[in-house]
């Protein structure tokens, strides 16, 4: 019954004008159909399913959700040897002690606490002038399009890649630019390759070894290209350290190794898990909602109105945004928080129930048992979103108050993800200096619905095409 087989979710409005969640897959996706009929029809909860040795819980209960996130000691996450991401087909994808797929022990609270320090303000405040300057450059790139129609999604992954590659890692990455960019290229084959093993079609057969053959060679090459590439200039970082000790970058590069030095033991390989997690989680979740932003506007111009008149007022006669003005922009941030909440990049995060028998609001949970959160279902409830499937900005506007653990697309409590406030810097001054400069023009107004497709995180399934209308020749330092 269980399956998160590739769904497309879809708002379709029908003649009575109510709108609805239409469900459009490829095969079955029995396990979603049951789950939504039931919260919005049966109001059920919790379903359970338990089989000899283990089981499989699906909540949407609030207390639950929030005991589970914010016990990070009691549920931890699914052990890093039973983890479908640390290694696929003998290939390590995420590695099993990086910082996402570490159960949550020891090891992992030390890696956290060392990593801290490069996500604070301080630090943060450092990245402004280098997010600028890459924004101006997607600016220039988009100049030079000449009203063709674009695919914003393919330059947003350029932008994310060279934000933290050049901001987090302090490498002079170049990847804004008209041309195929490699590592781009591989770390998107090798997300779409990973969701076969999820898939209720064809999750057995991938573990075949005379099955998928394309897509575990695509695989393979992707992963040794990417941590092939990544291996050099971490060990490039490590020798520069360890020559020239009171010179280092303090970057998240450099807090990933150091977070890395309470052992002996830790390979090299181990701290690559790192690298690598901050490399493609930072690139791809921050892409698909800024070109879910960018999209969600241009069907909705009287919001876009608003964004534009915002980013405006709060630039006046600037050429580029300072730390400060980040918090001016507020539409603009529920903006993103909407989109946020209406297209979660992950849909779902799972814990572990402990290894005795625990009863968390009245429900009895077996040891041994897989709790999933499912922060999709969650963000489209209406109990807790009115509307739901109705993109409403307003939803964060100041003053309005959110049930706690009802928006967590971070996930939340101690184990939520640690780039939360680098990622919204980002979209937001990379969106701010886009309708600065762009009028967004949409190539196809009767679209009136964006498909998605589950590859490991929800993107868009044929990117997100617009046209760019000139509206202020860009300026500023390459």
């Amino acid at each position: 019954v269980v399956s998160t087989q590739s769904t497309e979710a879809v708002v379709s409005t029908q003649s009575t004008g109510k709108k609805e969640c239409e469900l459009k897959d490829n095969s079955s996706c029995t396990f979603v159909k049951i789950v939504r009929s039931f919260l919005d029809e049966l109001n059920i909860q919790t379903i359970a399913l338990f089989f000899p040795r283990n089981g499989i819980i699906y909540t949407t209960s609030i207390p639950i959700i929030s005991k589970v996130f914010s016990d990070h000691r009691t549920f931890l996450k699914i052990s890093p040897k039973n983890s479908r991401i640390a290694y696929v087909n003998g290939v390590r994808v995420f590695g099993p002690n990086g910082i996402l797929t570490e159960s949550g022990t020891e090891v992992w609270y030390h890696k956290r606490k060392m990593m801290d320090p490069a996500f604070q303000k301080k630090y943060l405040k450092c990245l402004v002038g280098d997010m600028n300057g890459i924004a101006k450059k997607m600016n220039r790139l988009l100049g030079q399009t000449k009203n063709d129609i674009i695919d914003i999604y393919d330059i947003m992954n350029k932008v994310a890649l060279e934000v933290v590659c050049n901001c987090g890692f302090s490498l002079n990455m170049d990847a804004v630019k008209d041309e195929p960019s490699p590592l781009n290229d591989a770390a998107q084959a090798m997300l779409h390759v990973l969701p076969l093993q999820f898939r209720a079609t064809s999750g057995y057969a991938f573990m075949l070894p005379w099955t998928y053959r394309d897509a575990k060679r695509r695989l393979q090459e992707s992963a040794d290209l990417l941590r092939g590439t990544m291996k050099v200039i971490l060990e490039e970082r490590m020798e520069k350290n360890e020559k020239f000790p009171d010179s280092t970058a303090n970057d998240i590069l450099d807090h990933i190794i150091n977070g890395n030095k309470f052992s002996d033991n830790i390979s090299i390989d181990d701290i690559l898990d790192d690298f690598f997690v901050f490399l493609v989680a930072g690139m791809e979740t921050t892409a698909i909602t800024m070109s879910l932003v960018i999209w969600e506007l241009m069907k909705h111009p009287e919001l876009r109105e608003e964004v534009v008149k915002e980013v405006n007022e709060v630039y006046r006669n600037k050429d580029e945004l300072e730390f400060d003005d980040l918090n001016k922009l507020v539409y603009l941030e529920q903006c993103i928080k909407e989109c946020l909440r209406l297209h979660p990049p992950v849909l779902m995060s799972s814990r572990m129930s402990p290894k005795t028998d625990i009863t968390v609001d009245g429900l009895r949970i077996p040891s041994g048992t897989i709790i999933q959160l499912p922060t999709d279902t969650i963000q489209h409830m209406e109990k807790h979103w009115p509307d739901p499937y109705q993109y409403d900005p307003d939803r964060f506007a100041p003053g309005r108050k959110i049930v706690p653990f009802t928006f967590f697309p971070f996930t939340a409590g101690p184990r939520q993800c640690i780039g939360k406030h680098f990622a919204y810097m980002e979209a937001k001054i990379v969106l701010a200096e886009l309708y600065k400069n762009f009028e967004i023009i949409d190539p196809y107004p009767e679209e009136r619905e964006k498909k998605k497709v589950f590859a490991l995180t929800s993107k868009p399934k044929n990117g997100v095409l617009i046209r760019v209308e000139v509206l202020l020749l860009t300026s500023g330092k390459e």
